[in-house]
């Protein structure tokens, strides 16, 4: 399932190196920590919401850490370890190469370390003369076998994803949560009691999501929701 992780990230890297996709519109779609880090200055520059969420710290408060990054969250017997296996990896600047590591990780001192399964690899710079990044994703260990599921549908999706990114960024908040509802089987009127609204509300919402969406089946729009993580 190692394997799985590191063919599902190459491939993702790939479509980022030809920015087809950006990390900052797909990075909460993927399961487990995603994040950037620029290797000159070891500043986090991108973290997705997941990282957030298990370090409890925003994307911001972790990009003002700066290199105490590491010191905060990793082990001290084990982060020179990694550093220094990461600046060899960084040395040979083989972007089409990954490199996968476990490593202990916790908030803050008062949790326990817990093991993640990380895979890195070098990511595109945005501007000329850009100081090198890397791009890592990590999982709980105990989690492996989802997230190689996740991620392959995730690249066998990243089409769609592209395709109708725009679209996606049209629905409002309660028009997911109609989504959602209708994927799961609920009718109009289930819906409407579920969220306290009046048919008509419903109905409008339904019709808004098609407009929007250009869908013309259940079934596109059950795929639709499963590539965008609506379900």
């Amino acid at each position: 399932m190692e394997h799985s992780c590191q063919a599902q990230l190459l491939s993702l890297g790939n479509s980022i190196h030809q920015h087809s996709l950006r990390i900052e519109d797909i990075g909460d779609y993927i399961p487990g920590s995603v994040m950037v880090q620029d290797l000159s200055s070891m500043t986090n520059t991108y973290m997705n919401q997941t990282g957030c969420d298990i370090l409890k710290h925003s994307t911001e408060e972790l990009a003002l850490l700066g290199p105490a990054y590491f010191s905060t969250f990793f082990p001290a017997e084990e982060i020179n370890i990694l550093k220094s296996e990461l600046q060899h990896f960084a040395m040979e600047s083989d972007t089409g190469k990954i490199h996968s590591f476990f490593q202990r990780v916790r908030p803050d001192a008062q949790s326990e370390y817990k093991w993640y399964f990380t895979t890195s690899r070098l990511y595109p710079s945005d501007e000329f003369g850009e100081g090198l990044k890397m791009m890592h994703i990590a999982v709980p260990a105990d989690t492996l076998s989802y997230a190689g599921r996740r991620l392959s549908n995730l690249v066998q999706d990243d089409a769609l994803i592209r395709k109708n990114l725009h679209k996606f960024i049209l629905l409002t908040l309660r028009e997911k949560e109609v989504i959602r509802l209708i994927v799961e089987g609920k009718s109009s009127v289930e819906i409407a009691n579920g969220l306290f609204l009046s048919i008509h509300t419903v109905n409008n919402h339904r019709k808004n999501i098609i407009h929007k969406l250009e869908v013309t089946s259940l079934s596109q729009l059950i795929k639709f929701a499963v590539a965008f993580g609506i379900i």
